[in-house]
């Protein structure tokens, strides 16, 4: 709904034509004014970006609380609005585990490549020559290749060995 349609009520409150109230709440620290009483996680990062808040809709909301902690609003979950909310927006990101050792990525598909260069970046020790392999939930594993894509969530399972280790 635009929001040029608004009115002033004199009570420093604004109110839409149709009585809807305005909410000034933040999101990354940018104000964004939402429209009724209550909104979904999609339409809130929807009007952050029409704001000119610099996030995408793909990204995590959270609410932040005055006491430091957070809580993730889902896209389709509705949050009550409220005079000065506060949300953070992040890219979502997943931990995998490259020889038994944490690797955190922005969830998005990956190449073998760039799992295995992620991997070195974050201090584990292999090389790009390494063969990765997934291990499946089965126990089996499967041969990544440097240009086959994986699309990355929490606790996938990866190995990297040395093509010459015939262990």
């Amino acid at each position: 709904m635009e929001l040029d349609e608004l009115k002033s009520q004199g009570d420093g409150h604004e109110k839409h034509e149709r009585g809807e109230r305005i909410f000034n709440v933040f999101v990354n620290e940018h104000p964004v004014r939402l429209l009724g009483h209550a909104e979904t996680g999609v339409e809130i990062k929807t009007a952050a970006i029409e704001q000119g808040v610099p996030i995408h809709l793909s990204f995590v909301l959270e609410e932040e609380f005055p006491n430091g902690s957070s809580r993730v609003v889902g896209d389709h979950e509705r949050v009550d609005l409220r005079e000065n909310l506060r949300f953070k927006a992040h890219k979502a990101s997943a931990i995998i585990s490259v020889n038994e050792q944490p690797v955190e990525f922005d969830i998005r598909t990956e190449t073998g490549a760039e799992i295995k260069a992620a991997a070195i970046s974050q201090g584990v020790h292999i090389q790009l020559n390494f063969v990765l392999q997934e291990e499946l939930p089965n126990g089996t594993s499967r041969i990544v290749g440097d240009n086959d894509k994986v699309h990355l969530h929490e606790h996938l399972r990866f190995t990297a060995i040395a093509p010459d280790d015939n262990s």
